[in-house]
Formats: structure tokens, C-alpha cells, sequence
């Protein structure tokens, strides 16, 4: 995210004409339309991995409005938090560009909406709970999260992208040729359902195909006798290639001093902080 690009609309009133006034007398307006301030966000992704056709392929950034109260509203609802849904419903409202559905974002890209809103509606200091990874001390912390940046995507030369998005490895232990995707913020909600099926779950999604063939029957055997090394492997490699936020700080321990490179956890206070 760049502050330096964003592009703020004056929060002022929005005059609306209505049908044109007779000659010499002065044009109706509505006092009641008013203009939400608004903000481009670089994404993580700078839409190269999108398909043709689609609203974000090559495109880097998205306009979003300012949370408001109807957000809020949204944030706050039971029924939605119960559910699952009350961040992609806010994350429909702020998009300004109607034609990019948020199931459709890639979960790198949605996170860096999820931090912009964030910021934008209730400020860039993020208070959290840590614990110390050296003399496991519980502190807190206040994070700036505009120290967030899109993380760097690094490929090694074991790794080829192909033209439809997706990235092929061969595995060192089974020497399976296998293909995976990017997982997008559909996919993320349905390994929320099945997270208590492990590790497997997420590979069913990503692998596209192993050895060239694309049939799940296939593929779902091939994971079975599949060496937990190469699906270490898997899991490493997508990492690397997978665009997103980086929400890795340097932090201090206030107790013994030490200086760690933490993830920061975005806990239920992230759109609800201590005002």
C-alpha cells in the first residue's frame, strides 16, 4: 500500500442536479447525497495473476471507500460474525468498482484490504498481546500497520509459472511432477470448514494436477502415498510464490530485551480497537 498514491475525494456534500430548471431560474439540488472519502490500494498480486477477463487482470490497484457506520453496522452483527461473513460484507460495501466480487480476490489481496480498511477507519496503531519467543513473556505492543508491505514473491529455479497462473515444482522425494494455483478468498473460506481434515485439504485445493493428470480420483490417490516431506515442500514453495502482506514485525521484549521478527496476529480487537 503507498500512501504517497492514494487518491482522497473531499468529504464534502455531493450536488446533485435534478432535471434541468426553466431559463433564468436557479437548478434544483439535494442536500442528502454525500461523497465517502476514498482510497487506491496498491495489491499484493499487481493483478498479474488474475485470468483474462477478469476486472483485476493486470491491473495493480483498488479504490476503496472509507469505513462508516453502515460498516460498522456490518462489523458488529451477530448474525454475520456467526456466520463468517461480516469482513467479505464489508469488504462488498467499500469496493468501489462493483465488478470485483470479493470471493474472486486472492487471499494476498484481500488482506491488504482487510489492513487499508483498517487503517482508514479506525487508524494505523494496532494494539496486541505477544508473547516472547525467547523468554516466552507475555507484553503488549503497539504496531503501526502502515510498516505492513506487500511481501517479495521469490521463485526458485525449481519453479515454473505457466500462462494460466499456476506454478509447476517437481517433488524430491516422489518426483511427482505436480501443479498447483493460488488460492483465492472462496477457497480460504472452505478450508475453514474443513480445517479439522488437515493437511490435505489445502492440497486438494491448490494441486491443479500431478504428473499431467488433472483427475481428481487421481490426484486424491497420489496424496495419500504422498511423502510428508514433499508436502512440506508444497507448503513451503507456495509460500514463496503466493503474493501478500507481509505482517512481520521487529519487536522488542520489554523483559529481556530481546529483539524478535514476529507475526502479528490479527485478533478479534483488529476492527474493534480500544478507542
Amino acid at each position: 500500500m503507498s500512501r504517497n498514491k492514494n487518491r482522497v475525494t473531499a468529504n464534502v456534500p455531493h450536488v446533485q442536479q435534478v432535471p434541468e430548471a426553466p431559463p433564468g431560474a436557479a437548478p434544483s439540488v439535494s442536500p442528502f447525497n454525500f461523497i465517502v472519502p476514498t482510497e487506491v490500494i496498491e495489491i499484493p498480486s499487481k493483478g498479474e495473476y488474475y485470468p483474462e477477463g477478469h476486472p483485476l487482470c493486470g491491473v495493480d490497484v483498488i479504490e476503496i471507500k472509507h469505513l462508516t457506520a453502515k460498516e460498522e453496522d456490518l462489523l458488529t452483527s451477530q448474525t454475520l460474525i456467526k456466520k463468517g461473513i461480516a469482513i467479505n460484507k464489508v469488504l462488498e460495501s467499500i469496493i468501489v468498482d462493483k465488478r470485483i466480487k470479493v470471493d474472486d480476490l486472492l487471499i494476498g489481496d484481500k488482506n491488504a484490504l482487510i489492513v487499508a480498511s483498517r487503517i482508514y477507519g479506525y487508524g494505523s496503531d494496532y494494539n496486541v498481546n505477544l508473547i516472547c519467543p525467547a523468554c516466552e513473556s507475555d507484553f503488549s505492543s503497539t504496531i503501526n500497520l502502515h510498516e505492513f508491505k506487500s511481501k517479495e514473491v521469490e521463485f526458485g529455479t525449481n519453479i515454473e509459472k505457466t500462462e494460466n497462473n499456476t506454478f509447476v515444482i517437481t517433488l524430491p522425494k516422489s518426483e511427482f511432477v505436480l501443479e498447483f494455483r493460488l488460492l483465492t478468498s472462496e477457497d480460504e473460506a472452505a478450508i475453514t470448514k474443513e480445517s479439522k481434515k488437515g493437511t490435505t485439504s489445502l492440497l486438494k485445493l491448490i494441486i491443479v494436477s500431478i504428473n499431467g493428470q488433472s483427475d481428481r480420483f487421481y490426484i486424491d490417490r497420489a496424496l495419500q502415498s504422498l511423502p510428508i516431506l514433499d508436502a512440506s515442500v508444497v507448503k513451503k514453495v507456495y509460500a514463496s510464490v503466493m503474493p501478500d502482506v507481509d505482517m512481520s514485525c521487529n519487536i522488542e521484549c520489554p523483559h529481556c530485551g530481546t529483539e524478535s521478527k514476529m507475526e502479528v496476529p490479527l485478533t478479534a480487537e483488529f476492527f474493534w480497537p480500544n478507542l
